[in-house]
């Protein structure tokens, strides 16, 4: 199995390979350069293939590296016994991981491939660098003929729009679908793959690394690690359309029909609300997966699993019952008045108080206001700070922000008197517990 280190020259040199084949349908660069002989095999396909976006990380703003070191405040829960050699479980609100298996092992990843397949030509979509409609090819038509492939039954020189076979193949994984949408976007599977490399290391997932784009490769260099699945997951969920066809139990998609997610997940698991399988008779079955509940959101990987439903239902379990995440305090609410001898001014939170602890967590929030405000104070001065306290330990703070102004006032000896005196008092801590 490739280490990490490996994993990224791997990557980087297959990217390389395949951005040679991108330029090659591009076209000469110059007009001493001959003629290039390949061309697209979807003719709808772009003369070049589109960029890849390269200033686009992960919206989440962290790198595996990140997630994997964030420490979980409060006591650690015993996790579940599984059968999948590798899993992750990942809470996004804070960029945790709250269980795993091997989290950060590269693994074959089947299916789960087509995450990135789909995510990357819904960018290409999305930014108006693809035409609507693709012609499918012999080879595209070809991929879904092999004896076990998921497939859609694509057949050379049909017409397909191309936001509709996105929705196909994400909820029914056809590897004839894969294929297609790679020829389109960028010409040929080999040039599509070493976008997917691209946007892969663009994302900060350097254990991530694509030989195809429908995952079924037999390669070990084709391979990721549940962590990276899991972002990538998250990744692709930020945008509308692929979460509104990966949350769907069954969407009816012209030409195709009514179709059943292969999520078995959506209809197995109450907040289920995406995203995609996989299985390989090497990879096993695989699965990215998210869910809600109580206005938590948590994504789940299990690769090589012997169960995926029971192993992924476990990790929810887990999850949202021995971890909770107390939120005392939402931007904008009042959390405290400060007094003064001029007036009494509500303070606000200015971002959201939160944090995922383990369950059994003392949980306090401690308000400590300015001693001494200096007059006028505007809307929106910062008179203070709410702190989250897990076990003894500060996890979260947030400025307090003052929701209505106070003018100058005379001089007044009294009122100053008055101000000294709450001064004094202010420099109390308040602190107020927390239910879990």
């Amino acid at each position: 199995m490739s280490g990490p280190t490996t994993g990224r020259s791997l990557r980087r040199l297959l990217a390389a390979v395949g951005l040679l084949l991108a330029l090659s349908l591009a076209g000469p660069a110059t007009a001493t350069v001959v003629e290039p002989t390949t061309v697209p095999l979807d003719p709808d396909a772009p003369a070049a293939a589109p960029g890849v976006p390269v200033d686009a990380p992960l919206q989440a703003g962290v790198t595996p590296e990140e997630v994997a070191s964030r420490p979980v405040p409060g006591p650690t829960p015993d996790p579940p016994t599984i059968s999948a050699a590798g899993a992750v479980l990942l809470d996004p609100a804070d960029g945790v991981v709250l269980a795993g298996v091997d989290p950060r092992t590269p693994r074959r990843m089947a299916s789960t491939t087509k995450v990135m397949t789909i995510l990357l030509a819904l960018e290409a979509v999305e930014s108006g660098r693809v035409p609507p409609t693709l012609t499918v090819s012999a080879e595209a038509a070809a991929t879904g003929q092999l004896p076990g492939v998921a497939t859609l039954g694509l057949t050379e020189g049909q017409v397909v729009d191309f936001r509709d076979l996105l929705a196909a193949d994400l909820l029914r994984s056809g590897n004839d679908g894969a294929v297609a949408i790679a020829e389109h976007v960028a010409g040929s599977e080999e040039a599509y793959v070493a976008m997917m490399n691209l946007r892969a290391e663009t994302l900060g997932l350097e254990d991530t690394a694509f030989v195809d784009s429908t995952g079924l490769s037999v390669d070990l260099a084709h391979h990721a690690t549940p962590l990276d699945l899991a972002l990538l997951g998250q990744e692709a969920m930020t945008h509308e359309d692929f979460a509104a066809w990966a949350g769907a139990a069954t969407l009816t998609v012209e030409p195709f029909g009514l179709l059943e997610n292969r999520n078995e997940m959506l209809t197995a698991y109450p907040g289920t609300t995406g995203i995609k399988t996989g299985y390989t008779e090497l990879a096993g079955l695989c699965l990215v997966a998210s869910a809600e509940r109580d206005g938590r959101t948590l994504y789940a990987v299990v690769l090589g699993s012997e169960d995926r439903v029971a192993d992924t239902t476990a990790l929810f379990d887990h999850g949202f019952t021995d971890y909770a995440r107390p939120t005392p305090l939402t931007p904008s609410q009042v959390a405290a008045t400060y007094r003064t001898a001029h007036g009494e001014v509500p303070v606000s939170a200015a971002e959201e108080l939160a944090r995922t602890v383990g369950g059994g967590a003392e949980v306090e929030v401690v308000t400590r206001l300015a001693p001494d405000a200096a007059l006028p104070i505007d809307v929106g001065t910062p008179l203070g700070e709410a702190v989250l306290v897990v076990d003894g330990q500060e996890v979260d703070r947030t400025a307090l922000l003052a929701d209505t102004a106070v003018a100058p006032a005379a001089d007044d000896a009294g009122a100053a008197l008055a101000d000294a005196v709450r001064a004094f008092a202010r420099l109390a801590e308040q602190r107020q517990p927390v239910a879990l």
